[in-house]
């Protein structure tokens, strides 16, 4: 028997091996100036084991199981004159208990996560379905595990490799997709930042839909960027809107590496050149000095408001347990807050609050005065708010939405 290529004949003698019940490896290659002469693949069992000494033993191994057992099982291919290769040497017989067919599906050299199965799991994951999900699902939809053509640890071991295969280049990859995004659609727009590394630090896009969005609906724009929760620890920074069904609208989002008002210098900048220069007329956001002065020096003719909910979150807080179970003092407070319609009626109920209730010396209730223009209702009553746009919840429910797309077990 011959084959054109020893990678017939080492196809071959494994489907020979499957169907008698063992595994097969390969033992020996010889090559000359032309390549391979000679090519023998052995039964797995074949050989023994080789025990260390004792004194070469430097550190504790785990145990496992002993498979060698001296099985002479083998094929010897030999190349002929004429390049193909022929079968020199052909050994039957085993030493040792041969697989029983239910378990010949676990026989190692059979197995391998073909490209069809990597590609399943890629959709998978895309999808949200775990690795072990995945698996179960594929054997559900070939009949059975013994059918998939690997088990279940070779699918999560595949997994495993590919992450490893693209850690430190996973930044590149990222930048490649958005390239392709945007020859696809030239209405995408993307930019990144490097550091002196060549790592990639900051990266913001924004796709034709955004874009559209914003030129209908970018007058009050939430911004938000607390939500940290991916395995590279990057802060994911989503620009949101409302439509006219006061609906959430993405305008944009981001990846940053840090906090610092650099960062969001940067991203505002990168975010006013994907909308053409045109600014939003108002911007929501927590209580954060970096992007304070990023918006100062970015936006500077745009009204900077901040989140009432993180401010009345630590309202029981600063003002003290006293105040905290004073229903008097939270009723005029809320009142005070809601209720003033004008800048002057607001000032007049806030001064008789701090006085009535002695605290004029608490420096956080000092500093939220200070600071009125940029969260009380009653000085935004010429712009529209969108309706709801009191607080930073649109941008919370976008961090909500995206947490299935970015979380520490998903993000490659």
């Amino acid at each position: 028997m011959q084959f054109d290529t020893w990678e017939e004949g080492m196809t071959f003698y494994k489907m020979y091996a499957h169907e008698v019940g063992f595994s097969v490896r390969t033992w020996t290659t010889h090559k000359d100036e032309h390549g391979i002469l000679w090519k023998r693949f052995v039964c797995a069992r074949e050989g023994w084991r080789k025990v260390a000494r004792e004194e070469e033993r430097i550190k504790p191994k785990r145990k496992f199981k002993l498979t060698r057992c001296g099985c002479e099982a083998m094929i010897g291919l030999k190349r002929q004159d004429d390049g193909k290769y022929k079968v020199a040497r052909f050994v039957q017989s085993h030493t040792h208990q041969l697989i029983s067919p239910s378990k010949r599906h676990l026989i190692k050299s059979n197995r391998e996560v073909s490209s069809e199965l990597r590609s399943k799991l890629l959709t998978c994951h895309k999808a949200m379905v775990g690795t072990s999900t995945a698996y179960h699902l594929l054997s559900v939809e070939k009949g059975g595990p013994e059918n998939v053509g690997c088990t279940k640890h070779d699918f999560q071991n595949s997994h495993r490799d590919f992450k490893r295969a693209i850690k430190g280049a996973d930044g590149q990859i990222i930048v490649d997709i958005m390239k392709r995004k945007q020859a696809a659609n030239p209405a995408f727009y993307f930019d990144y930042q490097v550091d002196e590394n060549d790592k990639l630090i900051n990266i913001f896009w924004a796709d034709s839909i955004c874009r559209k969005n914003y030129s209908l609906f970018g007058e009050v724009v939430s911004f938000d960027s607390t939500y940290r929760f991916n395995r590279y620890n990057l802060v994911f920074a989503p620009f949101t809107g409302v439509n006219n069904h006061r609906s959430c609208v993405t305008l944009g989002a981001a990846f940053l590496w840090n906090v610092k008002k650099e960062s969001y210098i940067w991203l505002f900048k990168t975010f006013l050149k994907a909308m053409s220069g045109v600014a939003p007329k108002i911007i929501m956001n927590d209580e954060d000095q970096s992007m304070r002065i990023g918006i100062e020096q970015v936006f500077p003719n745009t009204k900077h408001r901040l989140c009432m909910w993180h401010i009345l979150m630590k309202l029981t807080e600063k003002v003290g347990a006293t105040m905290k179970n004073n229903p008097d003092f939270h009723e005029r407070f809320m009142a005070c807050i809601w209720g003033s319609e004008t800048p002057s009626e607001f000032e007049s109920q806030w001064c008789s609050i701090i006085s009535d209730f002695g605290l004029k010396d608490n420096t956080w209730l000092q500093e939220k005065y200070e600071a009125r223009k940029s969260w009380i209702p009653a000085y935004f009553t010429e712009i529209t708010l969108g309706g709801i746009l009191r607080t930073t919840s649109r941008s919370e429910s976008e961090n909500a939405f995206f947490r299935h797309f970015a979380n520490r077990n998903l993000a490659h």
